[in-house]
Formats: C-alpha cells, sequence, structure tokens
C-alpha cells in the first residue's frame, strides 16, 4: 500500500533536471506519468476561470501553455500537465480529460471507463462539489450512497490502470468559503457576486438568499463529511491495489482562500488563480 495523506505540495517547483530529477520524483515500481487522465467536473475543465466557458488550458490538471497562450497573454497555471513536462520530459507525452461539466460523483464510473486501453500513467479524480451544491439541503445525497458511488467510480478505474499508475484522489473545495469570499467581491466589474447568485441560481442551497444559516452550516458539514468519505474510500482502494500508488490530496478543501481565486464571471467557479492554487496545493510528485 502507498498512500499519502499529508500534504501534497510541490517542494521542488517544476525544474527541467534531467533523468536523475525525475527519478528521485518516484518510488521504486512507480511509472512516470508520462499518460494523464482527470476525472471530474467544471472545475477540471477549468469553466469561466479567465474566459467564458472552459478554459482547459487554464485547469489545474490538465492546463497547458503552448504559443497561442503566450501570444494572447492568457494566464498560465503550472498545472501539473505542464510540471509532467518540465520534470519528465515532453516525449511520449498524453493529456486526456474525461471531466464534463456538472457531473458528479454516480458519474465516476463512466467517466473511468474509457481508461483500459490508453495505458494511463497517473489519473486524478476530483468529484463532488455538484453533490454539495444542489437546490435545496434535502436533495443532497446520504454518506451511503456518496461513498457507494465512489468505491464503484475507484474500483473501475484502479481496474483499468497498469501497475506503477499513480491515482491521485483530491478533496471537495470549500463551497461555504465561496459563499463567505463572495459577500463583499465584485462580479463582471459591474455588480455583487450575491446579485449574480440570484440570476444564475447557481448552488442554491448554499447560495439563495433564502436559504439560512442553519442551512449553509449543514451544507458545510456534508461538504466535510464527504471529504472525509473520499479519504478513507482512497485509504481502503489503496490497501486492495498494492501494485498502484494511490494518494489523497486534503488540501484544496481550504480553497478558496482570497477573493481573486473566485471566478470574476459567475461568482462560483475557481478562477485562473484558483486552478494554480489547486495545482500547487496537489503535485503529487515531490523530489
Amino acid at each position: 500500500m502507498r498512500l499519502t495523506t499529508k500534504s501534497l505540495i510541490n517542494a521542488a517547483g517544476a525544474a527541467i533536471c534531467g533523468v536523475a530529477c525525475s527519478a528521485a520524483a518516484l518510488e521504486p515500481g512507480q511509472s512516470p506519468p508520462l499518460h494523464l487522465y482527470s476525472i471530474g467536473d467544471s472545475f477540471t475543465r477549468a469553466a469561466n476561470a479567465n474566459l467564458p466557458g472552459d478554459n482547459l488550458s487554464s485547469s489545474w490538471v490538465n492546463g497547458y501553455e503552448g504559443f497561442w497562450e503566450k501570444l494572447l497573454g492568457l494566464p498560465n497555471v503550472n498545472s501539473h500537465n505542464q510540471r509532467i513536462d518540465a520534470l519528465f520530459g515532453d516525449h511520449g507525452r498524453r493529456n486526456y480529460i474525461a471531466a464534463r461539466n456538472g457531473d458528479s460523483v454516480k458519474d465516476m464510473v463512466e467517466q473511468a471507463t474509457y481508461v483500459p486501453p490508453l495505458d494511463i500513467h497517473y489519473a486524478t479524480v476530483m468529484l463532488g462539489a455538484n453533490d454539495v451544491c444542489r437546490s435545496h439541503p434535502a436533495d443532497l445525497i446520504t454518506d451511503a450512497e456518496f461513498e457507494a458511488h465512489v468505491r464503484n467510480g475507484m474500483i473501475t478505474l484502479m481496474n483499468g490502470l497498469p501497475n506503477g499508475a499513480t491515482v491521485l484522489v483530491v478533496a471537495i473545495p470549500n463551497v461555504k468559503g465561496v459563499w463567505d469570499f463572495g459577500q463583499t467581491k465584485t462580479a463582471l466589474g459591474i455588480t455583487s457576486c450575491p446579485r449574480i447568485w440570484k440570476l444564475t441560481g447557481l448552488c442554491e442551497a448554499m447560495f439563495s438568499e433564502n436559504s439560512t444559516e442553519m442551512d449553509r452550516q449543514y451544507l458545510q458539514s456534508r461538504n466535510i463529511g464527504y471529504n472525509g468519505i473520499l479519504e478513507r474510500v482512497t485509504s481502503e482502494i489503496a490497501a486492495s491495489y498494492p501494485g498502484k500508488f494511490v494518494r489523497y490530496a486534503p488540501l484544496t478543501f481550504q480553497l478558496p482562500t482570497a477573493q481573486d481565486q473566485i471566478s470574476d464571471l459567475d461568482c462560483f467557479h475557481a478562477s485562473w488563480q484558483g486552478q494554480r492554487a489547486a495545482a500547487e496545493l496537489t503535485w503529487p510528485f515531490t523530489q
């Protein structure tokens, strides 16, 4: 079993330092993460992170900075994909994104079914925010339902990966933190986040003016509870698949830590600064 629940922070950056350096970032038997695959929702697709819609170049895990991104001055989030290029080289690289907007943990099995033929070396899982963000607090699924979806999804994923692969399960960010920072944040440079929430109906159980403080505290408790399930199931899965390297990254629950980590467009999704922070807090390959 190879499981890490401590801070998965990139201690060495993504400097290019050759074969010796890249080897030092791996444990014995661990494959270089050349083929990357992400399971997730709109957070992983960097929805509204900078421009309207998906901003895939700004994704915390799959993001990239090529000619056009540099020419257009788009943000550089130093994603896991970029860090892999820097530390392990770009030869033979693959960068797959299965994440879909609006998906929740019940969709994990489907997202994981495409893994087997791709020879994936590194897979990330970031799901659950849409299980917290419902229309009403009563709509949240039970712990047993959440766990069953996560466990089935993880088993499907693990069975499709070769030995030596790394799996990173990432904590659900702090949805109430978005509410707290959003109270005084300006959206689109012209209006308040509470006004945007009212117009869009995003995450009504947390953001609706009809929700009470008791409602919000309940959602916060479920946010924490769901993360506890993610951590426990990850530990149990790690014990069942000793030939694979399974990690849990808890620090994303700290996000957001500042207003600028919340999208200026919808006051809900992570901004590119939030994406960059997520990449830094979760990078699992240290030297």
